[in-house]
């Protein structure tokens, strides 16, 4: 029986096709491809195969074929279903490659973030992007944006300007709570303020529903106020669960996923307090949504 999130197919411009999976939950990503004349290029891939079969019959019935892949950064979530596009380049920033060959696949980590996917991670192949950026020539005049330190140690996004559409990867989340585990606060405020002057019309983000270049400020928004938290509770000596009951969250308030932050936010004050490091994903609380 399939349990796969449910997934709808968005033409968000003439040529430009997103995949909005679920509700955007751990583990459940977006996709997009670009299709122009007979020649498609995909963004991310998917938890799984199986997840992504759904991007090749959307092609196929197009009347293209995929000469392209690009992973905007190296989760999961994002890289897993490339066994399916094996045969054609599959590209990322040469940090998401070395950061995706460093963390292989633990299954058993995995089982914990996402259990509702439990089991499914030991069969799970990857196929490793390369790094090749400058070799790829996206269709629609679409130009690739690279930011380094941001939600993860690379992360890609795509702009096409005639059309105004900004694939975001990771780097905006709509009705879920960012996660900056693998990042830094600092470097995600910086990314949003670069993609905000851009002034997208349609903004498609790595997780949660198509939105406008207004989402990227509610995120950047939040993230300022959790890094000016996480700078005064440094300074009053405060641990992270007595600060966390200052932030008010907004907008944010009813996305999915609230526990990220408190992560979030430890985050900040690592930063505040300078001492930097690589925080551990198999603390983070599993995803308590079922697919």
């Amino acid at each position: 029986m399939n349990t796969w999130p449910r997934q709808q197919v968005c033409e968000v411009a003439d040529g430009i096709v997103t995949i909005v999976h679920g509700h955007g939950e751990v583990g459940v990503a977006n996709a997009s491809f670009i299709v122009e004349g007979k020649r498609a290029m995909v963004i991310d891939t998917m938890t799984f195969p199986e997840m992504a079969a759904g991007i090749v019959h959307e092609i196929a019935r197009r009347g293209a074929h995929v000469d392209a892949v690009l992973n905007t950064h190296h989760h999961i979530d994002h890289v897993g279903g490339n066994t399916l596009f094996a045969d054609v380049p599959i590209v990322a920033h040469p940090a998401s490659v070395q950061a995706l060959q460093q963390l292989g696949l633990p299954a058993a980590r995995y089982d914990r973030l996402m259990p509702q996917f439990r089991g499914r991670f030991d069969t799970l192949a990857l196929s490793m992007p390369a790094s090749r950026l400058d070799q790829l020539v996206p269709p629609h005049g679409g130009m690739v944006r690279a930011f380094t330190a941001a939600h993860t140690p690379a992360d890609l996004a795509v702009w096409f300007p005639t059309s105004r559409v900004l694939i975001a990867g990771d780097l905006c989340f709509i009705g879920v709570t960012p996660l900056a585990v693998n990042g830094l606060i600092s470097g995600w405020i910086a990314a949003l303020d670069a993609l905000i002057a851009l002034q997208p019309a349609v903004v498609v983000p790595g997780h949660g529903p198509i939105g406008t270049g207004e989402d990227l400020r509610v995120l950047q928004d939040y993230f300022l106020a959790i890094q000016c938290i996480g700078r005064a509770a440094v300074t009053q000596n405060q641990s992270s669960q007595d600060a966390l009951a200052l932030l008010d969250t907004g907008p944010l308030a009813e996305w999915i996923e609230p526990e990220r932050h408190l992560i979030n936010l430890e985050r900040a004050m690592q930063e505040a307090a300078g001492e930097i490091h690589q925080m551990n994903l198999s603390a983070m609380p599993p995803s308590t949504r079922q697919p």
